[in-house]
């Protein structure tokens, strides 16, 4: 018989040879589902034990404990399992067995956990071994018992996502939301009932929806959120504003288009939510359409009519190319033509014009008057802000004494709680005229007076943005169209506007023929402080 041995270099063999481990190494997995399993410890002990166990019958050495933790076993992405792959990569032919205490423990991944059993026994010589499933993978049979438990275990998987979904839905229809809720509540637990309320965050997002209600720019609103210590972006304010959990309506996406109340703290009303959104109760649900803004109504929702106190919206007359505004109100028919609203807000920023020979006059009268009126306004915040501080603790103590220790009904909650509020909102209003707020006063007044003395022009050669800034500097809170006169009225002036316009002998007087100068305010426009716009 002739040797065959020269020929054994001819052969097809596999590249991918599992390594073989020269001594019986393993290491060990162990995991919970939830954080209060791992908490109290008391499975991970069980699992651990149970293993150590049949490791030292085996006489297996145990060269690493991996998991310990709660990890989710519905995709493989896990930290401490990643970590567990990687050492057994880095220690290629080192490691005989991955010891876990059932075959859910490793992985409920179904199809992709078999998948990776094999890649582990073909390519690195491990066995995925369960303590109390014991399977010998070593032939095709223990291959076939694992990869029905594998199986079996993602199926039950699916069986449990299935049953939480249903029993999240019947919350949902009761009105309870069940997941986290979004910014601006708190889940707390008292007597073992959960409850979501409003934190101290929703009472700052509060103020920005009546904000938004009252016209107040997206831009302006982020800016007083980020002074009252809420970070905030564009992007964000927009989707808060949307969402209707605000005003307790829930419309989760498990509800299928089906619109449920709440039981959670209102944040705020529906007719707020409407308004900030610019809906009606008949538009049949909270979708919101973006409007794109646009260059020749710039002046729509800052101004107001004086029948109903409803802002101006634009339109457009295609046949003709002409803009409009008008107001809101269904039947209030008071329309007027864009240029010649344009022409009416012109005049009126030419009372606040200064002569450019009287500036530095003036520059000096301001800054002299700026002085005496804050000396006595910073007494004033210094009383007000302690009131605030009680008004505060009160609100506090009452939502405490609701909501976490349960110690007075909602009948006496709703009688203190809506005049506590208004007592705050009244000493908020205060504070806003009195905080001094301007770090360099001479330098705003002179800015204030550059940009009084070219007021029309500025605002008429700018953009729709930059046309929007000014107008609400000057006018905070807008401005009133009284068509019987077919002129403005101004509610509230920048008070350096209206003090040059006074000094300057331009002061315009309204309907009562008294003038706009409040010589009981601080020289400052809002309690932001006067910003005016970069020219």
């Amino acid at each position: 018989m002739s040797n065959l041995n020269a020929f054994s270099q001819f052969g097809n063999y596999s590249k991918t040879k599992a390594p073989k481990v020269s001594h019986q190494a393993a290491i060990v997995y162990t995991r919970v589902s939830s954080k209060e399993q791992a908490d109290h410890n008391l499975s991970l002990d069980v699992q651990r034990k149970a293993i150590e166990d049949f490791a030292q019958r085996s006489d297996l050495n145990i060269i690493g404990y991996f998991g310990g933790t709660y990890e989710s076993a519905k995709t493989d992405g896990r930290k401490e399992f990643t970590r567990m792959l990687e050492f057994i990569k880095k220690h290629k032919g080192k490691v005989s067995h991955v010891l876990v205490y059932t075959l859910d423990r490793f992985s409920r991944t179904g199809g992709a956990a078999i998948k990776l059993a094999e890649e582990l026994r073909e390519k690195y010589g491990v066995t995925v071994y369960a303590v109390t499933q014991p399977a010998d993978t070593s032939n095709p049979s223990g291959v076939l018992q694992q990869s029905i438990h594998f199986i079996f275990s993602q199926y039950d998987n699916q069986l449990r996502k299935q049953r939480a979904i249903a029993g999240m839905k019947e919350k949902f229809d009761k009105g309870i939301w069940v997941t986290k809720p979004p910014q601006g509540y708190d889940i707390v637990r008292t007597n073992g009932q959960r409850k979501i309320v409003v934190n101290e965050v929703g009472k700052k997002l509060r103020k920005a929806f009546i904000w938004k209600a009252k016209g107040i720019k997206n831009e302006e609103i982020i800016s007083r959120l980020r002074a009252m210590g809420v970070k905030m972006y564009k992007q964000q304010l927009t989707k808060i504003f949307k969402r209707p959990f605000y005003c307790g309506v829930i419309n989760h996406g498990l509800l299928e288009g089906k619109i449920v109340e709440g039981n959670h703290e209102k944040l705020i009303s529906k007719e707020i939510f409407l308004k900030v959104n610019d809906m009606h109760q008949s538009s049949g649900g909270y979708g919101v359409p973006h409007k794109k803004e646009q260059d020749e109504v710039p002046l729509k929702i800052f101004i107001k009519c004086d029948t109903c106190s409803q802002p101006f919206t634009g339109y457009v007359v295609k046949a003709k190319g002409l803009w409009y505004y008008k107001c809101r109100t269904e039947g209030c028919k008071c329309n007027k033509s864009a240029k010649r609203m344009h022409e009416l807000f012109g005049q009126l920023l030419h009372q606040y014009r200064v002569d450019n020979t009287l500036i530095e006059s003036l520059k000096s009268a301001l800054l002299d008057e700026y002085n005496e009126i804050n000396k006595e306004g910073l007494e004033q915040q210094v009383f007000l802000n302690n009131q605030l501080k009680e008004v505060n603790t009160k609100i506090d103590n009452l939502e405490e004494s609701r909501y976490v220790l349960k110690e007075i009904s909602q009948e006496t909650f709703d009688k203190f709680h809506p005049r506590y509020i208004k007592e705050q909102e009244i000493i908020v209003k205060q504070l806003a005229t009195c905080t001094q707020s301007i770090s360099n006063p001479e330098e705003a007044i002179e800015q204030a007076l550059l940009l009084s003395y070219k007021l029309p022009l500025v605002w008429s050669s700018s953009d729709t943005g930059m046309k929007e800034k000014l107008q609400k500097l000057i006018f905070p809170d807008g401005i009133v169209y009284d068509r019987k006169n077919e002129s403005f009225r101004t509610p509230k002036v920048n008070t350096i506007f209206s003090r040059i316009a006074h000094l300057s002998g331009n002061s315009p007087e309204n309907e009562k023929g008294t003038n706009h100068t409040c010589d009981d305010l601080s020289l400052l426009a809002e309690k932001e402080g006067f910003e005016p716009p970069d020219l």
